[in-house]
């Protein structure tokens, strides 16, 4: 197999890898490392968004993506790298509620006084962070990098989809999967 072809099977693979206990744990993929399936898109994503060596990429833009489906109770896992400094991105839970993805910000829940910015548990630009957020009825955990961040138990209980938030600059995003928790 030619360096480049197997480089590129080997990102893929590892875009949508889970651990097996993972797997047999409930987590589900919601990126398949090939296309934007089970995501809402529109005429503008591509200006936003691409596909490259099995990752979701932010090019940054203002259109934002979210899932298909809607969740209520979930653990969800992500791999998320910015390529430098001034990096600005989000992650959307239930709507529009945002875990900040903003470096000034990184990882508060926008509008939530119980939450703060945890720069000092992420990598620099250019490393995979790892991040697992349960949003369980009004409480909600921010695990990063396997440190826990914070937990509210305030948090509005409804259903939505997740999101990614398109804006600022380029960040890569794999390994997206959830365990979602009540039918």
């Amino acid at each position: 197999m030619h360096y480049a072809s197997l480089l590129l099977f080997l990102t893929t693979t590892m875009a949508t890898a889970q651990t097996a206990a993972e797997k047999d744990d409930g987590f589900v993929p919601l990126f398949d490392g090939k296309s934007f399936a089970g995501w809402k898109t529109n005429a503008n994503t591509a200006k936003s968004w691409k596909i490259k060596d099995g990752m979701m990429v932010l090019l940054g833009g203002s259109s934002s993506i979210y899932t298909e489906k809607k969740y209520d109770d979930f653990i969800v896992r992500l791999e998320w790298r910015p390529e430098k400094k001034g990096y600005n991105s989000g992650l959307f839970l239930r709507g529009n509620n945002q875990i900040n993805l903003s470096q000034k910000a990184v990882g508060q829940l926008i509008g939530n006084k119980g939450t703060k910015s945890v720069l000092e548990l992420h990598k620099e630009p250019g490393e995979w962070n790892e991040w697992e957020v349960a949003c369980i009825g009004p409480k909600v955990t921010l695990k990063v990098n396997g440190k826990l961040a914070w937990s509210i138990d305030d948090f509005k209980a409804t259903d939505g989809p997740l999101g990614l938030q398109a804006e600022g600059q380029h960040i890569d995003f794999k390994n997206l999967r959830i365990k979602a928790l009540k039918p």
